[in-house]
């Protein structure tokens, strides 16, 4: 294992979100040198707690939590202080630095904070390390003053789907679960904190993180919002996508992410938040998106940049395949006749948009989500959708 700060954060944050780009160590058991075509299938959990609130007190949250994901909450916590010790980060000092962001998070979604609150009481830390812990990415992210890349995200104009991969590092992976309340359902991501997947009566939404080419807000911006927070206030405010559009001209995250929306009607759009203006990405069959911007010329001058204006392996491998998942979303989003909860678990179960273990690095594919925002049902599974079940959960619409 690296030792040294710059060792371990060339490792957590290479260049250009390249193939071993956050990685840390593998989990045990995973071959990072296996064929890129024929993976071994690696299934580090079998199934997601769900744990539903509706009914429940929020003074009653941290008794339910306890009981239903307490050692999921305690694990998440300690592998989180784990990537702050290795990367060499003070998470006390970025507590305090972090402030104005949690200041900013409660304000917009106190409801929100209720969750938060009853987690750390779970955890045995205080609200504010907890909430720290949970902008792990934007520590990382400031400490190796670059931005993280993963995951792809699919939306199907006319039907309200809308779905992604997860992707990080394996030791990431095997610790999610699913917070099921009234009016909205959220993936709950190392144990403790929102993740990219949020369902809402009326609207449904996936993120993934932008490349180096973009860059989020300050810490200290007025606009910065923790990004779990975000997508809950999101979906249980916004309507439809223009409703998403005007919520998120007037916040930012810390790290740079684009959010992918299908609401009730059938309306899908794309929207990069960029520390300036909103990138807004309208379709007429839908958006897939990877982690690179889809202003144009950003791709090739990135590319460029790094000496691989050609298109060759040692690119494709080079971007973490950010240009091939995009372009390969698009297609099968503007070609498919079908755009269907099976559609989108197909496209997004197959390669290169599902990331196994391969060229050495352990930055894999550890969940997969589909949401139907008409039906108000959303579809999880653990790592790879072919090598677990889908657990469904729904709304009472």
């Amino acid at each position: 294992m690296l030792t040294t700060k710059r060792a371990i954060l060339a490792t957590v944050l290479a260049l250009s979100g390249a193939a071993q780009a956050i990685s840390l160590e593998p989990a045990p058991g995973l071959d990072v040198n296996q064929p890129y075509y024929a993976p071994q299938a690696f299934v580090q959990q079998e199934s997601l707690p769900i744990v539903d609130i509706r009914g429940v007190k929020s003074v009653d949250y941290a008794e339910l939590f306890e009981k239903q994901v307490g050692e999921e909450v305690r694990r998440g916590i300690k592998e989180a202080q784990y990537v702050y010790k290795l990367a060499g980060i003070n998470v006390v000092e970025f507590e305090k630095d972090s402030m104005k962001v949690l200041e900013n998070s409660r304000k917009l979604n106190p409801e929100y904070f209720e969750i938060v609150e009853a987690l750390a009481k779970v955890g045995g830390i205080s609200l504010e390390t907890m909430f720290t812990l949970s902008q792990l990415d934007a520590a990382l992210a400031s400490a190796a003053q670059s931005a993280l890349s993963g995951c792809t995200t699919v939306s199907f104009a006319g039907t309200g789907v809308v779905g992604q991969v997860n992707d990080t590092p394996s030791l990431s992976g095997g610790n999610y679960w699913i917070l099921q309340a009234d009016d909205y359902v959220q993936v709950m991501a190392s144990g403790f904190y929102g993740s990219g997947q949020t369902l809402g009566k009326d609207i449904g939404v996936v993120i993934n993180f932008q490349g180096t080419d973009s860059k989020g807000v300050g810490l200290d911006a007025d606009s910065a919002i923790e990004l779990g927070a975000l997508q809950n206030y999101l979906v249980r405010n916004a309507k439809n996508v223009d409703d998403a559009e005007k919520i998120l001209d007037q916040y930012r995250t810390v790290v740079a992410s684009h959010f992918n929306f299908a609401d009730s009607k059938g309306n899908t759009v794309g929207i990069e938040m960029l520390d300036g203006e909103n990138y807004v990405i309208k379709r007429p069959a839908g958006v897939g998106h990877a982690n690179h911007s889809e202003r144009s010329g950003v791709m090739q001058a990135f590319a460029e940049s790094v000496g691989l204006g050609e298109k060759s392996v040692q690119r494709t491998v080079a971007t973490a395949y950010t240009e091939w998942r995009a372009e390969f979303a698009q297609q099968f989003i503007d070609n498919t006749p079908e755009g269907n909860v099976d559609a989108a678990k197909y496209v997004l179960n197959t390669k290169p948009i599902a990331q196994h273990a391969a060229y050495g690095s352990d930055f894999i594919s550890t969940l997969t989500a589909v949401m139907d925002a008409k039906e108000g049902c959303m579809e999880v599974a653990p790592g790879v959708g072919d090598w677990n079940n889908f657990q469904r959960v729904c709304l009472e619409k």
